[in-house]
């Protein structure tokens, strides 16, 4: 009988994964939308004022939800003046999601 993995080898010892955290993450990367959201306000690079449901085609109620939930988890902001909303990517953030993907 063969195995379909390559034989255990001894790795580094990694740091620790905050599995809340990641999981926050990955949840708000778990639906298309949220990703094309988060891949339009990236390579946007600045501050978005435009309709974010036109973006992913959604109603904007729909969108608003898809928005939450990135905001939740910390991976954009939102703020608004009086007439419009900005929405932008946290980079720091997005840098934390790259950080912690790399250790699994």
């Amino acid at each position: 009988m063969t195995s379909c993995c390559a034989p255990a080898t001894p790795k580094e010892k990694k740091a620790a994964i905050d599995a809340d955290d990641l999981a926050l993450l990955c949840k708000a990367l778990g639906h298309p939308a949220r990703v094309k959201l988060l891949q339009h306000l990236t390579d946007y690079g600045a501050c978005f004022f435009g309709s974010l449901a036109d973006v992913v085609g959604l109603a904007p109620s729909t969108t608003s939800q898809h928005v939450t939930i990135l905001k939740e988890a910390g991976l954009i902001f939102g703020s608004s003046d009086e007439k419009r909303v900005c929405y932008c990517i946290n980079p720091e953030r997005l840098a934390h999601l790259k950080s912690v993907i790399n250790l699994l």
